[in-house]
C-alpha cells in the first residue's frame, strides 16, 4: 500500500511529536521529514517533496503565512494545513488567499486535524469549525458593511438623467442639448456621480451605478 508522505513544521518539538504520533496512527500516511523554522521548510519541502505539509504559522526566520505564499506561487496544487494557535481572520483570510487548502486552531481536538489532513489529500479544503466560524463572521460584515455604503449613496434626478445618457454614449454636448443645461454643467455633474461612486471613467460609472440598481 502507497502511503502520502507528510511533512510537519513546528518550532516546538513537543507540537512535532503530537502531530507526528496522530499521523502515525494511520497506516497509510507516513511522516518524511520535521522542520522547525521557515527556511527549512522551503528546503525540505522541495526536496522531499511531500503529499501534504503540515505548519505551524509562527515560526522563526519566515512565518507560516510566507512559507506557503512560497510554496504555492511556485506549486499552486501544494496541500498545505495550517496548525496555528491563532484564530485572526487576518491570518485565516491571509491563507485562503494564497490558496491555503486547511486550516485546524490549536486548541481543538486532534480529530480535526486528522479529518483536515484526510479532506485535503481527497481533494477538498478544510477550515475547522472555529475557523469557519471566524470566515463567516468577517464575510458577514462585508456584506453589511457594502449595504451600509449601498444604502448611503443617493442620486438626484438629474444626476440619474446624466448617467442613463453617459449609457446612451452621448457626448456632454449632446447631454446639455437634450437636458437644456450647459455643457460645464453636465461636467460637474459626471465629476461629482464619479466622486459619490468612486471611478475613474464613464464605463466604471454605469457599471457601478448598474450593479448598485441605482438606474
Amino acid at each position: 500500500m502507497q502511503k502520502h508522505k507528510i511533512l510537519i513544521a513546528d518550532d516546538h518539538a513537543m507540537v512535532r511529536d503530537g502531530v507526528k504520533n496522530l499521523v502515525s496512527q494511520n497506516k497509510d500516511l507516513t511522516v518524511i521529514g520535521e522542520a522547525s523554522s521557515g527556511k527549512e521548510t522551503l528546503e525540505l519541502f522541495d526536496k522531499l517533496q511531500p503529499d501534504l505539509l503540515v505548519m505551524d504559522i509562527s515560526m522563526p526566520d519566515m512565518n507560516g503565512m510566507e512559507v506557503s505564499k512560497a510554496i504555492l506561487t511556485k506549486n499552486p496544487n501544494a496541500n498545505i494545513v495550517i496548525l496555528s494557535m491563532y484564530d485572526d481572520e487576518d491570518y485565516i483570510s491571509r491563507c485562503l488567499e494564497y490558496g491555503v487548502k486547511g486550516y485546524v486552531i490549536k486548541n481543538e481536538s486532534g480529530s480535526e486535524l486528522d479529518f483536515a489532513i484526510r479532506s485535503v489529500l481527497g481533494g477538498k479544503n478544510y477550515f475547522s469549525r472555529h475557523a469557519q466560524d471566524v470566515i463567516f463572521k468577517k464575510y458577514t460584515q462585508n456584506v453589511t458593511r457594502k449595504k451600509q455604503h449601498e444604502s448611503a449613496i443617493k442620486l438626484t434626478k438629474r444626476e440619474v438623467e446624466i448617467i442613463k445618457l453617459i449609457s446612451e454614449g452621448l457626448t456632454s454636448q449632446q447631454m446639455a442639448d437634450k437636458l437644456f443645461i450647459s455643457p460645464r454643467t453636465v461636467e460637474t455633474h459626471r465629476a461629482n456621480l464619479m466622486k459619490k461612486l468612486g471611478v475613474k471613467n464613464a464605463i466604471e460609472l454605469v457599471k457601478k451605478a448598474e450593479q448598485l440598481e441605482l438606474l
